[in-house]
């Protein structure tokens, strides 16, 4: 992976291996990873895989019959879901869907960290990032559901903090609130790496695709994005708006400031991204939270 071999991507990779223990890739994914590997892989054997975990199974006929494809008979069958969809879109779909089952239990709320509000946030940041990634010719050539998911997994870092590092973290979101800093700048000083560096890491571990990786880490900074910065741009002014729209992913903790070169970078002008924003309300509120 090109973005990874540069000294201080490979010292970020040894520093979130060494401090924490990141969750091994789901087994429906591992499967589908070694199905797909096949030359002569039909959809049919990738049915068999995602057939086997309902909850993928699921999403994946969910997204066919979306309005994203238009089809005009409902497809109930997941083998041609998979024919209708493609391997690549299959494998994002059942993500998601892993995504979900892996981090998404219900969890009560400790101290800044509701799993709730992130879960919501997270949502809302799909849904963002989809909808404006339809609004503009820069991102013609995505599905909207690769928006969406690298919406909805930009934060997964925090949640692995919480869930591996849970004192420090708690410790560090305390100090973010009672200094009034952004998470991220308080992270890099008591971590010595992000949320966002976490969540890559994940990403790399995880064979995502490298957009999706490069985005997660740089979607508090897409100026510092050598290789897709206009996927990080569209992820950072998602998150902003979640943030703005009293959806954020902590409790209590300063909304990042707001990098205003996303707008150029993706091709949305201020005035079109609050004429979105209605819409993007809608969407959220007939989203589906994982549980």
């Amino acid at each position: 992976m090109a973005s990874q071999s540069s000294g201080p991507s490979t010292n970020i990779i040894g520093l979130v291996n060494s401090t924490i223990e990141l969750p091994t890739m789901p087994e429906v994914l591992v499967k589908l990873n070694e199905v797909m590997a096949r030359a002569d892989v039909s959809a049919a054997d990738v049915s068999k895989v995602v057939g086997a975990d309902p909850a993928v199974a699921t999403n994946v006929l969910r997204i066919v019959n979306s309005v994203y494809y238009g089809l005009q008979v409902r497809v109930s069958s997941v083998s041609l879901a998979i024919s209708v969809m493609g391997f690549n879109m299959t494998k994002k779909v059942a993500l998601k869907a892993a995504v979900f089952s892996a981090f998404g239990k219900r969890r009560d709320k400790i101290q800044h960290f509701d799993p709730l509000a992130f879960w919501k946030h997270a949502v809302f940041t799909g849904v963002a990032a989809r909808t404006l990634a339809g609004a503009s010719s820069v991102f013609a050539d995505m599905h909207p559901e690769d928006a969406y998911i690298a919406g909805l997994l930009h934060d997964i870092g925090k949640i692995i903090l919480m869930e591996k590092a849970a004192p420090r973290y708690l410790a560090m979101l305390r100090k973010s609130v009672q200094q009034g800093r952004p998470e991220a700048e308080v992270e890099s000083e008591d971590f010595g790496f992000t949320h966002a560096d976490v969540g890559s890491v994940l990403a790399i571990k995880w064979s995502l695709p490298e957009d999706l990786a490069i985005a997660i880490r740089y979607h508090h900074a897409p100026a510092k994005d050598p290789f897709h910065r206009s996927l990080s741009s569209l992820i950072h002014l998602a998150d902003h708006l979640a943030w703005r729209g009293n959806t954020p992913s902590t409790v209590g903790t300063p909304m990042g400031a707001l990098d205003h070169e996303v707008y150029a970078q993706t091709g949305l002008a201020p005035a079109k991204v609050e004429e979105l924003l209605p819409q993007i309300h809608e969407d959220f509120a007939a989203s589906e939270l994982p549980w």
